[in-house]
């Protein structure tokens, strides 16, 4: 994986982590925000290195893999819109996310 993907995961996980942990005492949607956008931004990451592997014929694996984590990425986003800070769905769903 990419380390710009890499890095924009890792800051979608923590900030998920952080709105959960602190749902009860900053009411504010900030932590959430920056888990939404790193999301965001990671499932549009692997669109890109998806399209980028498809175009250069690169092996099916690969190619599966990638479109596996955009679509995780995806499931993550419409869980942290309906999350009600029960738990913390990006973090839970992006754990999935192949090495």
């Amino acid at each position: 994986m990419d380390n710009g993907i890499i890095s924009t995961v890792d800051t979608a996980k923590r900030s998920c982590n952080r709105c959960f942990a602190q749902k009860g005492f900053r009411p504010s949607n900030e932590d959430k925000e920056i888990a939404l956008k790193n999301t965001k931004s990671a499932a549009e990451l692997y669109r890109n290195k998806f399209d980028e592997l498809r175009k250069n014929d690169d092996t099916v694996e690969k190619i599966n893999i990638v479109k596996y984590s955009k679509t995780l990425c995806l499931d993550a986003i419409d869980a942290c819109e309906k999350c009600n800070k029960e738990r913390p769905r990006i973090k839970e769903i992006l754990l999935d996310l192949p090495k």
